[in-house]
C-alpha cells in the first residue's frame, strides 16, 4: 500500500463502504460493492486550488489510468531541483478531474492514485498540505484516516490526529493507534483492556505493546523491569516515535526522514535543533524561507563553527543589506555565500535577498555573484533583461539568454556538459522527444509531465537533461524549463 516503510496501512481493507467519501446510501455487505451517486466527487479529484491557478488544464490526466499515474507519482525522487519540486507539488495539490479508473482492478478499497499523492507529499515533508487535502475529504477509509493520524503526530497535534481513529464505523483496523487515542481521551480502562486483548491475540508487536503499556501504566507496566524493550531497526512509525518521546527516550529527528523535522519546530525544542529542522524543510520546499530567516536572526550565535557559522554570516549579510554601504554588503555576501551553498539553501536565500541585492551598488566579484543569485529568483527574466551586455562576461550572457528563453549558444559561452545540454535544449531546431510527441498525440499530458520529472530528478545525465528540458518546453512549461536550466547551471548539483 505504501512505498514508505514507516507509514502504516489498515489491517482490514475489506470493510464495505471504506472507499466513498461519505457513507453510501446502499451497501452490499456480501459482495463488498459500494454505491455512490454518479455526480458525486471522486476522492482522486480533491485538491487545494483549481488547476487554472497554476496554468494547467483540469483535464490534465486525460487518457491515463489512475494506477499508471500512481506508479509514476510513487517513483518521484524526493531530492530534486527546486523548480522540479515546485512542479511536482503543483501536480500533487491542484484540483484536476479524476483520472480514469484503474486498468487492473484491485481488492484494496483505498484509491491508489489518491494514496500515492498523500504518501508523496509526506515523503516531501509537505505535511500541512497533505493534511489539508485529507481534511477536504473527511475520509472514512481506514488507510486514509491512518495517514491523517500519522501526520497529526508529526505535527504535534494529537487531538486532531485521533479524531479519525476513534470513528467506530468502519473500524480503523489498527490496535496500537486505537489504544493510544483511547488513552489520550482519558479512557484508561478501555485502552488497557483493548491492549490486553491485542497482546493475547498477538495482533500487536511486543515492542508497541511495551511502549503502550508504559504510556498507560507508567513504570508499573512490567514488574521488576526498569527499561523498555530494545527498539527494532529502521525508521520508527510516527506513533512509536511519539511514544518514545512520551516515555522520556526521544529519538533525534536529524537522522529520520524529513517529515519528522516538523516536530523540532515546536517552541519546546532547542534553538539549534529548530534551525537544523528548518533548514531541512526549507531545502525541500516544505517551509517558507522567511521562517528560517526568523530563526537565524532570533538571537546571537553563542558558539562558532558548523551551523553557527552559517547563522552568524547570514545575520551579518541581513544587517549589511539594511545599510547604504556597498562595501559592507559585498564583504558580507562573499563571506556568507559559501556557507549558504554548503547548506544547499541558495534558492531560499535568493528568494529572501534577490531584490535587496539588485538595489545594492555592487561591483567586481560581488556584482557577478549577486547576478547569479538573482537568476535563481522568480524574477530571473527581469534580472537577465537588466544585464549590461557590453560589460558582461560570456558566461553571464549565456545565463541571461537561458533566462530569456533564447538560444544561449549564439549569445555567450559556458563550459561543461551541463551547459552543452542546456544549449541543445534551447536550440530552436531541437528535436521533440518521441515519448513527448506520442503523449501529446494520445492526450497523456499529465503522465508525460510525471515521466519528465522522474527523468530529470534522477542521476546527473546531460542527455536526460537535454531531453527533459525540450519536453518541458514542448509541454508548455517554459517557466519550469528555464528555472530548471538555470538551477542545473548555477547550483551544480542534481538535488
Amino acid at each position: 500500500m505504501s512505498a514508505i516503510d514507516w507509514l502504516r496501512s489498515g489491517t482490514d481493507l475489506s470493510i464495505p463502504g471504506a472507499y466513498p467519501l461519505t457513507p453510501p446510501s446502499e451497501v452490499s455487505v456480501d459482495s463488498g460493492i459500494s454505491v455512490r451517486a454518479l455526480d458525486a466527487l471522486r476522492p482522486e479529484a480533491a485538491g487545494l486550488f483549481p488547476a487554472s491557478r497554476v496554468g494547467l488544464p483540469a483535464t490534465l490526466w486525460g487518457a491515463t489510468p489512475a494506477n499508471v499515474l500512481a506508479v509514476q507519482i510513487r517513483s518521484l525522487p524526493a531530492d530534486m531541483l527546486p523548480a522540479l519540486r515546485d512542479l511536482s507539488l503543483r501536480l500533487l495539490l491542484a484540483e484536476f478531474n479524476a483520472p480514469l479508473p484503474d486498468t487492473e482492478p484491485s481488492v484494496e478499497r483505498t484509491p491508489s492514485f489518491l494514496l500515492a499523492r498523500i504518501d508523496k507529499l509526506i515523503e516531501f515533508g509537505a505535511l500541512d498540505q497533505a493534511a489539508a487535502v485529507l481534511d477536504t475529504l473527511d475520509p472514512i477509509d481506514p488507510v486514509l484516516r491512518l495517514r491523517r493520524f500519522d501526520i497529526g503526530l508529526l505535527l504535534g497535534d494529537e487531538h486532531q490526529a485521533c479524531a479519525g481513529i476513534l470513528l467506530e464505523t468502519p473500524p480503523i483496523g489498527d490496535v496500537a493507534s486505537l489504544v493510544f487515542c483511547r488513552a489520550r481521551e482519558s479512557e484508561w480502562e478501555a485502552a488497557a483492556a483493548l491492549l490486553s486483548q491485542a497482546i493475547e491475540a498477538q495482533t500487536i508487536s511486543a515492542y508497541e505493546a511495551d511502549l503502550l503499556s508504559h504510556f498507560i501504566e507508567g513504570d508499573e507496566r512490567l514488574p521488576g523491569a526498569s527499561t523498555l524493550l530494545p527498539p527494532p531497526t529502521g525508521t520508527p512509525t510516527p506513533l512509536v516515535w511519539r511514544l518514545l518521546e512520551a516515555a522520556g527516550d526521544p529519538v533525534a529527528t536529524l537522522g529520520l526522514p524529513v517529515a519528522f523535522a516538523h516536530a523540532d519546530l515546536r517552541g519546546t525544542i532547542g534553538w539549534r535543533a529548530q534551525i537544523e529542522a528548518a533548514e531541512r524543510l526549507v531545502r525541500v520546499g516544505a517551509l517558507s524561507p522567511n521562517r528560517l530567516l526568523g530563526l537565524y536572526t532570533e538571537r546571537r550565535a553563542a558558539a562558532s563553527g558548523g551551523i553557527w557559522e552559517r547563522v552568524r554570516l547570514v545575520q551579518r549579510l541581513d544587517e549589511s543589506l539594511r545599510t547604504d554601504d556597498p562595501d559592507a554588503v559585498a564583504a558580507a555576501l562573499l563571506e556568507a555565500w559559501p556557507q549558504v551553498q554548503a547548506g544547499e539553501l541558495e534558492v531560499a536565500m535568493s528568494e529572501l535577498y534577490a531584490q535587496a541585492l539588485g538595489q545594492a551598488l555592487l561591483s567586481g566579484r560581488a556584482a557577478d555573484l549577486a547576478f547569479r543569485i538573482r537568476l535563481l529568483s522568480d524574477d530571473y527574466e527581469t534580472v537577465a533583461l537588466g544585464l549590461d551586455l557590453t560589460r558582461a562576461t560570456p558566461e553571464a550572457q549565456f545565463l541571461a539568454a537561458v533566462a530569456r528563453g533564447l538560444d544561449p549558444a549564439t549569445s555567450g559561452a559556458m563550459p561543461g556538459e551541463i551547459a552543452q545540454a542546456v544549449a541543445e535544449a534551447f536550440n530552436p531546431d531541437a528535436k521533440i522527444p518521441d515519448a513527448t510527441q506520442n503523449a501529446l498525440t494520445d492526450g497523456r499530458i499529465g503522465e508525460e509531465m510525471l515521466r519528465v520529472l522522474n527523468l530529470l530528478g534522477g542521476p546527473s545525465d546531460p542527455r536526460a537533461l537535454a531531453e527533459g528540458l525540450i519536453a518541458l518546453r514542448q509541454l508548455g512549461l517554459e517557466d519550469i524549463a528555464r528555472r530548471t536550466a538555470l538551477e542545473s547551471l548555477l547550483l551544480e548539483r542534481r538535488g
